[in-house]
């Protein structure tokens, strides 16, 4: 259903008065940045009347200190001026009358039969066909331009919202509905200053078109991510993208993991990631969780092998220690010398 004509000239009058708010804040913006300009001349001034009195004093070095200041002055002079003629050039743009504003409303309610606009939002909205692109199925995108926020062009990608209405996101990140789009905000590539002209001139049809043609065109120079990535996994650890086959699962988190960041269990041989392994402090093999217990005796963590065997640490310590005592008593009890004579100290019964 189109928009009534009514419609479309209450349309235009906002508009309209939207783009009498952005040139009044672009003059003010004038006076801010003439206001640097008269700043950096005024600083030239005192400069110069520093150098005459070192001059006068035979303070040379402290009139090089100066002539650098003025170098300096000099140096951000044209920046300011160039910033204060751009600003005066995009203030005193004539603003298209209303008239000029729903003729182009005219021609995109042509161009686009779904155009339409949400009152609650102050929103016109266009739907694009189903897009796919080099193969891969990304569904239809609601190009959303709240009229309201016309006036803000200074931070324009801020008007509009690029929706996925049946995301097809990338693996990597379901923020990314389109190799060009993440977080509902688009990437505008070279497109930029075109789509910031068209709004800043109320030409919205335009405006649609240069957004529909971006989403319809993949540059893979500037991708937020590759259409090569778009369908991998992406690795739980480190985020690199695995295609295919190309990824390991955990059985103990449940997760995918790259090559890299991924394992086996000694004991049971089930695929698990470096995080979940743990070395038995028996046989310092990396274990599961579900392999890795703890001594009874020392509460050593070792594997069910290493405890089934008797194998922990502690076995030997405790063996040791054993031996050690035995020695001692043996001594004190007045045992015999390696040769089988008595040990000194002792007296035959």
């Amino acid at each position: 259903m189109q928009i009534p004509e009514r419609k479309l000239i209450r349309l235009a009058e906002a508009i309209h008065q939207q783009l009498k708010g952005l040139q009044a804040s672009r003059y003010g913006e004038v006076i801010r940045r003439n206001s640097c300009l008269i700043e950096s001349t005024g600083q030239l001034r005192r400069s110069n009347d520093l150098l005459m009195i070192c001059l006068g004093r035979n303070w040379n070095a402290a009139a090089g200190k100066v002539t650098d200041q003025i170098v300096q002055s000099l140096r951000d002079l044209p920046y300011y001026a160039g910033e204060v003629q751009r600003i005066i050039e995009s203030a005193t743009k004539a603003i298209p009358s209303v008239r000029d504003i729903l003729a182009d409303l005219q021609q995109a309610q042509e161009e686009f039969d779904d155009l339409k606009y949400v009152d609650d939002d102050r929103t016109l909205v266009v739907t694009t066909e189903p897009i796919e692109l080099e193969g891969y199925y990304l569904g239809e995108f609601e190009i959303q331009l709240r009229l309201g926020n016309l006036a803000e062009i200074k931070r324009h990608s801020s008007t509009y919202r690029i929706v996925a209405l049946d995301p097809h996101p990338a693996a990597s990140n379901d923020s990314v509905t389109h190799p060009h789009v993440s977080d509902e905000h688009l990437c505008e590539g070279d497109a930029g200053a075109a789509i910031e002209s068209a709004l800043s001139n109320g030409r919205v049809c335009d405006f649609f078109q240069l957004v529909h043609a971006v989403l319809t065109t993949y540059n893979p120079h500037s991708p937020y991510v590759s259409l090569d990535d778009w369908e991998g996994r992406p690795c739980h650890e480190c985020g690199y993208t695995m295609q295919g086959d190309g990824s390991n699962w955990c059985t103990s988190c449940e997760n995918d993991f790259c090559d890299e960041c991924s394992s086996y269990c000694r004991c049971c041989d089930e695929t698990t990631c470096l995080g979940c392994l743990q070395n038995c402090e028996a046989c310092d093999d990396p274990v599961c969780p579900s392999c890795i217990t703890t001594c009874d005796d020392c509460g050593r963590s070792i594997c069910k092998s290493c405890r089934d065997e008797v194998l922990c640490p502690c076995v030997k310590e405790n063996e040791e220690n054993e031996d050690d005592n035995d020695e001692d008593n043996g001594t004190q009890d007045g045992g015999t010398e390696p040769d089988g004579t008595k040990a000194p100290g002792t007296q035959a019964a």
